[in-house]
């Protein structure tokens, strides 16, 4: 067999290039779906790579500092007691050449190429390398270098914590470790499989290796209860129990045990004691909660499963247990409602237990009764806000924790839900005070540095919420909505990189959270992927997911792709999901003004105004609207309206109401808009072009000839810029300059009509003919019907005493104007060898 036919590379002792093939030839040969061909293409790539190793060591050449890394990297997992040090690892981690940027990637490729044969390290250890190298967040990426199988289970080792006590195989023989654990995995999955043959050969060879290794006896007795036989499984434990009195995974299991046979109160005993040992062991607090509805024991149940849910935030099966709980918990209530009436705590208790139980009147009723007998404490008037908020009673919620906090006012709860109350009014500068104020009070609360991120970028302060964010996260790293936010200021800052990194991140953690899936469209339709965009909205869809603002980003699709009807269909079905959608509403609006249909885009922009009346750029298209109407002071009194509300966009308004002064030739007042929108804005380039030929109209040429050279200054690219420069200085009589304008424009845009045109004129008055001639000629080779330089043509030609041939440009242009009495004149002179060019020139220049 030729191993490097197998790989299909051409013979090679480079490793880089044998693993990269190796990698490629998985992607179609993995051993789940090809068994015999992967150990073809396995033995091919050992023996590859022995080759490899031969070659080098004959030519003596040395090691690349990759290499060298490699080799410490592999002798780190060869050697037990370092393989499972987390310590060790980091420093070998912290080496220059894992940031460097052009060794970086590379190692990152390497240490996962060995990773797919060598993966049996702690969890903590493979925390460690996404931390270095952001495999969870690159998800997508390496599913196009490795195979799909091989990046999932690199992510699950990363994401799912392992219980497996590595530690306790350090007495085993050097060598033996890495056996024991391939056979006590075999027969995890053999049961878990119920392949009970399969199960019982796995833990025979493991037990030669390490006998009284804990997860060993812990598999031993799930073999046996799984065989029915749960007097021996339970034995087992109790032995283990015996000599551990603390092992955690053993009272889990034995709880496990107790739970299936009906023992709940043994199986509550066990579970307790393993919350003891360690009190945030998810698969215990979802046991103990279960069994404590089992026994009746409501609340410690919620309490339990409430540390689960904020654990794990996106579980649907802990909710329902939660809502369970609850329900159980209202009817236990309400008979200690019955026996104590008067009881101020069971009240409280109940109107919370009705609040999660979504029995949301039931709760309203008996905290205003609460509330009448002057019976509140900070609890029952947070409790309180969050009904009347439930309620949709914003303004009475807001009035109640108001109330609230002039009772309680360093109260941190109460605090921080006012902030949240002040947020579903859109006072997000005023809802950062109190969430400030609440950090001031407890800077490690994970939800209130998240909540303070969605606020900053309601804001547009982007950089500010991404710090928020991101320490939301350093606090809480399940907390999917903190990687929302930190990815919706990442799009805000323009860095797409890692804001798709951190959608991915999100996703890893709340695959139906659709904030992300929005947050991706609006950023692959940013950067022109519009197709992509739309497999992000179908992909949406194939996980049952559907929202207005899904539906919205695909109708902006549409409109790019100037599909207008479509857009509209789609932003029809966004208003039907949110009836209150301005960004739905406005989208459909512009579709209509982009088909010419005026009325019915002002109609769309006039319920986008109603609903938000600082929606700038409503106004901005009803203006234009209504200029396309023809309906001027309408479009003027829409653009006061926008620039009284002095919001972000002002300078656009002063703009465009100086375009329209502009086009009813009112120059004057057109330029003090110009000169207000520069104010606003001195960087824009625009304005300043703008301003320069409103005064170059209104022949103020000098003052016109700063502004332009402002606006080349600002953006020297901006060709009309330099044209209008061109025409001042043609009005002033300094040709030559015209002429030096002129180039330059050429010389961005060596087609552009206008400077042929403007350069000619220039030089025709220097009385340099023959170079206007060629210049008259050039623009006339990018369109042959271009009166302004026909007609200097025809001045040209008659200056020479060239009739015959001036007499042909008449002609044209009489094709194109025949009713041109000035050229029918002409043409009568030329026909009797008569052409004074008197006046002629300067009725013609600027004619464009």
């Amino acid at each position: 067999m030729d191993c490097f036919k197998v790989l299909e590379i051409s013979p090679t002792n480079d490793v880089k290039i044998i693993k990269r093939a190796y990698s490629t030839k998985l992607r179609v040969c993995s051993p789940e779906t090809d068994p015999e061909g992967f150990k073809v293409l396995r033995a091919a790539y050992e023996e590859a790579l022995q080759k490899a190793s031969q070659e080098e060591g004959e030519s003596g050449k040395p090691m690349t500092p990759v290499e060298e890394f490699m080799k410490r990297f592999e002798d780190n997992y060869n050697n037990f007691m370092k393989r499972i040090d987390t310590s060790t690892w980091k420093e070998l981690l912290e080496s220059d050449i894992c940031y460097n940027i052009d060794t970086g990637k590379e190692i990152s490729e390497r240490i996962l190429a060995f990773l797919m044969d060598n993966y049996s390290l702690p969890h903590e250890v493979w925390v460690l390398f996404n931390t270095y190298f952001s495999w969870v967040a690159k998800k997508e990426k390496l599913y196009l270098q490795y195979p799909k199988n091989f990046i999932d289970f690199v992510i699950y080792k990363i994401t799912s914590k392992d219980y497996f006590r590595y530690e306790k195989l350090m007495g085993c023989p050097d060598g033996t470790q890495e056996n024991f654990i391939n056979e006590h995995n075999k027969g995890c999955h053999a049961i878990d499989d119920y392949d009970l043959y399969a199960a019982m050969k796995a833990i025979d060879a493991a037990n030669e290796i390490c006998p009284d290794h804990p997860d060993l006896v812990i598999l031993k007795s799930r073999y046996l209860s799984t065989n029915g036989k749960l007097d021996e499984a339970k034995s087992m434990l109790d032995e283990l129990i015996n000599k551990e009195p603390d092992d955690l995974y053993a009272h889990s299991y034995r709880g496990n045990l107790h739970f299936r046979l009906g023992n709940f109160q043994a199986a509550y005993e066990d579970y307790k004691k393993a919350i003891e040992i360690k009190d945030d062991f998810i698969d215990v607090l979802f046991s103990i909660g279960k069994c404590c509805i089992s026994i009746g024991k409501y609340e410690e149940a919620i309490e339990h499963l409430e540390k689960l849910r904020d654990m794990l935030q996106y579980n649907r099966e802990v909710r329902v247990l939660i809502g369970c709980a609850y329900q159980f918990r209202v009817e236990q209530l309400e008979v200690s409602m019955k026996e104590n009436p008067e009881d101020t705590d069971v009240k409280i208790k109940l109107a919370e237990a009705y609040l999660a139980s979504n029995r949301i009147e039931d709760s309203y009723g008996v905290l205003s009764q609460l509330e009448q007998s002057d019976k509140m404490n900070n609890e029952s008037y947070l409790l309180y806000s969050k009904v009347l908020l439930a309620m949709e009673k914003k303004e009475l919620a807001y009035t109640v924790v108001n109330r609230a906090l002039e009772i309680y006012p360093d109260d941190y709860d109460l605090t921080v839900y006012k902030a949240c109350i002040i947020d579903e009014f859109g006072r997000y500068e005023e809802s950062l005070q109190f969430y400030d104020k609440a950090i001031e009070k407890k800077p490690d609360d994970a939800l209130t540095h998240n909540n303070r991120a969605f606020a900053l970028n309601k804001l547009e302060r982007f950089k500010e919420a991404l710090e928020s964010a991101q320490k939301s996260i350093s606090i809480d790293p399940k907390m999917a909505h903190a990687y929302k936010n930190k990815a919706e200021a990442l799009l805000g800052l323009e860095l797409y990189e890692e804001c798709i990194e951190t959608c991915e991140e999100a996703l890893n953690i709340y695959l139906y959270l659709i904030d992300i899936y929005v947050i991706k469209m609006k950023l692959l339709t940013r950067v022109g992927q519009y197709e992509e965009a739309l497999n992000i909205f179908s992909r949406a869809a194939e996980y049952g997911l559907s929202d207005s603002r899904l539906f919205l980003e695909k109708a902006n699709v549409m409109r790019i792709y100037e599909r207008f009807d479509d857009a509209i269909g789609l932003c029809d079905q966004a208003i039907a999901m949110d009836e209150n959608s301005t960004d739905a509403y406005y989208s459909k609006g512009v579709c209509f003004f982009n088909k010419d249909n005026y009325q019915d885009a002002i109609n769309c922009l006039n319920k986008v105004i109603e609903l938000d009346n600082k929606y700038e750029v409503a106004y901005y298209y009803k203006a234009l609207s209504l200029l396309n109407m023809n309906e001027h002071n309408e479009a003027l009194k829409e653009i006061d309206k926008a620039i009284a509300l002095n919001h972000r966009i002002t300078d656009r308004f002063h703009k465009l109401k100086g375009d329209v002064y502009s086009n009813q030739n009112n120059y004057k007042m057109a330029i003090e808009e110009y000169k207000k929108a520069i104010k606003l804005s001195p960087s824009h380039a625009l304005y300043h072009y703008v301003a320069g030929s409103a005064l170059n109209n209104a022949k103020e040429y000098q003052e016109s000839l700063l502004y332009l050279n402002k606006a080349i200054e600002l953006d020297p690219s901006m060709i009309d810029a330099y044209i209008d420069k061109s025409h001042t200085l043609y009005c002033i009589g300094d040709y030559q300059k015209c002429v030096a304008q002129c180039n330059l424009a050429l010389d961005i845009n060596p087609n552009y009509l206008l400077a042929y045109q403007n350069k000619a004129w220039a030089l025709y008055k220097l009385g340099q003919i023959n170079e206007a001639e060629e210049s008259c000629n050039n623009g006339l080779k990018i369109d042959g019907n271009y009166e302004n330089l026909l007609n200097l043509k025809l001045l040209i030609l008659k200056d020479k005493g060239l009739y015959n041939e001036a007499l042909i440009v008449t002609d044209r242009l009489l094709e194109i104007n025949p009713g041109d009495e000035g050229i029918l004149g002409v043409r009568e002179e030329l026909l009797r060898k008569i052409g004074p060019k008197k006046g002629l020139l300067d009725s013609l220049f600027g004619k464009r």
